[in-house]
């Protein structure tokens, strides 16, 4: 119980002493802050004490000095603790001057009141920063001294305002003097202690500071910029440059230890402005005590202290990092005239072999076209089917060379997107027909484009791709995506994907199968064959073509691989218009459409072909006016503009659909990007029809739509 009652009072004393000291303010803020609450208690204590003793003794004058002094101290005590700290010690040593000098005059010199000002004095130290502020030591020593002289030129020796007998003024003279040495003892020893604690404080600090620094990795030396002698330096330079004591060091030249490299950079950073103090790094050859070189990392920094300027330089040991640099600049050398000599050897022996596979293959097939016994028929194709493959062999592994020797060259030439892709896929269909698997090919419209790339690369590409899935594919589907997922006037970013539901790749094998000769196990190699190079050399092309390919694989369910690559889309323009496809189409008589399009061209144009089909067409430049002509017209269908001024096609459809959810609307726009129809779909529309248009497939979609919601039938009946 007394330990907690005591526990609590300290508790008090520390909450009372830290009053107005936020836990943001540094330390030097906290303590100035504490020492001005102590020199008002100290105020307070000395009030509180006298008013007592003046309330026994009569001496009501002086008890309400005392009284008022407390009120205005604790004021003083209240703005401290709310962070006004100026204002609050400037009242505290005005409010305890006013009081030391009011209080002489009502009492008299002979009571000895004026013995205060010893321990005022000693109060002030707290209260005044001695080293930072002037201004406020200056001030406060004028009020002071000023204070002081007005109480021994004006205060009585006997008081001239109220009555004090002898008995009395004896009292007084003994109490204060008592309490006056007592409160000089308190102060005295606060300080002393305060001293004592600040000595053990920098003691500590500097303790730790030599820790530090003795225990860096680096050897740190100061030099004297003025002698270029070294007047410190710590143990791990002893042991650094196999110094056995700190004497042996302390003293040198900095040219005998270091180097004269090291003395011409510490004059050049003594030249600096030590303001900005900016430091010198770099790599230096040293020498051990023994002779022994090493390699070191160094920085210089300038600085100045006592009004002298030095440097400290900072040595970090590097011998093991460069020898394993140069070891691995060696292993790089050698790796490099590895490869050389590799890619050479690969490339001259593809060379040397291709040249006897030509004449086999080319006299293979000219026996082929002349006669021959029907029981050799067999022997030749055997002979034709080995040797292009050998020849595919060769024509791999020569691109391989090529592409490690970084020599592959990449072709920039004209060529129809659409046709290649066919003609890639017609190339299969036999082979695929063969293995009984379905082959479904899902090429977009949008890549009817005539590109800048290098067809022969990106046929290898494909063929590689589709070949590996007919390899692994035993039964169930092939399958080849190409869409456009981003078109603009200049270049196209055209998507491609091969997929399968053969034998699948393994997780932790996807990464390896992209390896040069190396498949995703020893028994696909010895089941299906293959020297590993195909997938490396195609990996290879999509990334010098500016794509990556990828693979998504599960075993025993099949793999798919995919790629993006942008083209330049040639400025030459595509034939939209097919005449034969144009004169098989029907007409659409009876039928009428609302045209929302504010392009006075492409309004023209798209009026002429539904004309063509017998097809009332009703015009509309913008949202607004299509809104008022459908509920106006009532028309069987709406082809509307996306971009259209004072409501968009998104908002027009909004605004239709809230009375007629049925109504077909097909957007017709020159937009195009990424998953583009679902986004229609989610604003309203039914369909959509890219700019510019063909007219074959305009003519689909509006019968389709236009049957769907009904048309044929009311053409019957009527």
């Amino acid at each position: 119980m007394k330990t907690n009652f005591l526990d609590k009072i300290v508790s008090a004393g520390y909450s009372i002493l830290s009053s107005g000291a936020d836990p943001s303010k540094s330390h030097e803020e906290k303590k100035s802050i504490e020492r001005l609450v102590i020199f008002i208690f100290f105020g307070i204590g000395v009030s509180l004490i006298s008013a007592v003793l003046n309330s026994f003794r009569g001496l009501y004058i002086s008890l309400l000095l005392n009284i008022t002094t407390i009120l205005l101290l604790t004021v003083s005590f209240f703005l401290n603790k709310d962070g006004r700290m100026a204002f609050a010690k400037v009242l505290g040593i005005v409010v305890i001057n006013f009081y030391l000098f009011a209080i002489s005059y009502v009492e008299g010199l002979k009571s000895g009141e004026h013995m205060f000002y010893f321990p005022f004095l000693l109060a002030l130290i707290f209260v005044i920063d001695l080293r930072k502020n002037y201004e406020e030591l200056i001030m406060t020593a004028i009020v002071t001294f000023i204070t002081a002289a007005m109480i021994f030129i004006l205060a009585p020796y006997s008081s001239t305002v109220q009555v004090i007998s002898s008995e009395q003024y004896s009292a007084l003279f003994s109490s204060n003097l008592s309490l006056s040495l007592v409160i000089t003892a308190f102060f005295t020893y606060y300080i002393l202690q305060t001293i004592e604690r600040n000595e053990d404080k920098i003691l500590d600090e500097k303790y730790f500071k030599e820790t530090i620094y003795d225990t860096s990795l680096d050897a740190s030396f100061i030099v004297d910029i003025n002698t270029l002698a070294i007047t410190d330096c710590n143990k791990t330079s002893l042991e650094i440059f196999s110094i056995e004591s700190k004497d042996a060091i302390v003293g040198t030249m900095v040219r005998d230890l270091l180097g004269n490299k090291m003395e011409e950079h510490i004059l050049v950073q003594g030249k600096q402005d030590f303001t900005k103090k900016s430091p010198w790094y770099g790599n230096m050859d040293f020498f051990r005590q023994d002779n022994t070189p090493f390699y070191g990392y160094v920085s210089l920094v300038a600085f100045s202290h006592s009004n002298a300027q030095y440097c400290k330089i900072s040595i970090l040991d590097i011998t093991e990092i460069k020898v394993a640099e140069f070891e691995i600049l060696k292993a790089k050398e050698k790796a490099e005239k590895a490869a050389q000599v590799k890619s050479r050897f690969l490339s001259n022996m593809s060379h040397e072999l291709r040249t006897p596979l030509n004449a086999i293959i080319g006299t293979t097939n000219l026996v082929l076209q002349e006669e021959y016994l029907p029981s050799q028929l067999q022997s030749f194709e055997v002979l034709k089917y080995s040797s292009e493959h050998m020849m595919q062999l060769v024509n791999d592994i020569l691109d391989f060379s090529k592409i490690e020797a970084g020599k592959m060259q990449l072709e920039n030439t004209q060529f129809s997107l659409k046709n290649f892709l066919q003609k890639v896929v017609a190339s299969f269909n036999s082979p695929v027909a063969a293995k009984n698997l379905d082959f479904k090919v899902e090429i977009d419209d949008n890549t009817d484009l005539e590109i800048y790339g290098d067809e022969m690369r990106l046929n290898q590409i494909m063929n590689n791709l589709l070949s590996n899935a007919l390899k692994f594919t035993q039964q169930g589907t092939i399958e080849v995506v190409v869409k456009t997922i981003a078109l603009k006037s200049s270049n196209a970013d055209v998507f491609f994907s091969v997929s399968d539901t053969g034998i699948g790749i393994p997780k932790n094998k996807i990464r390896q199968i992209f390896e040069s000769f190396t498949q995703a196990d020893i028994e696909t190699t010895r089941k299906y064959g293959g020297t590993g190079l195909g997938l490396a050399i195609t990996q290879r092309i999509v990334e010098q073509m500016g794509g990556a390919l990828k693979v998504d694989s599960e075993t025993e369910k099949g793999s798919t691989f995919y790629f993006t690559l942008n083209f330049q889309v040639t400025k030459q323009q595509r034939s939209y218009v097919n005449e034969d496809k144009l004169k098989n189409l029907s007409g659409l008589d009876g039928l009428k459409v609302l045209l929302a399009e504010d392009n006075p061209i492409n309004m023209l144009v798209a009026r002429r072909f539904l004309q063509k089909w017998n097809i009332e067409v009703v015009e509309a430049d913008n949202g607004v006016k299509a809104v008022e002509l459908f509920y106006q017209t009532k028309p069987d269908l709406l082809l509307v503009d996306l971009e259209m001024p004072e409501m968009d096609g998104a908002q027009t459809v909004a605004e239709i659909r809230k009375t007629h959810p049925g109504i077909p609307i097909i957007a017709f726009t020159a937009a195009t990007y990424e998953n583009i129809r679902e986004d229609l779909l989610s604003k309203g529309f039914n369909d959509y029809i890219p700019k510019p248009f063909k007219p074959e497939e305009l003519h689909k979609k509006i019968l389709e739509y236009a049957t769907a919601n009904g048309f044929g039938e009311h053409r019957q009946a009527s």
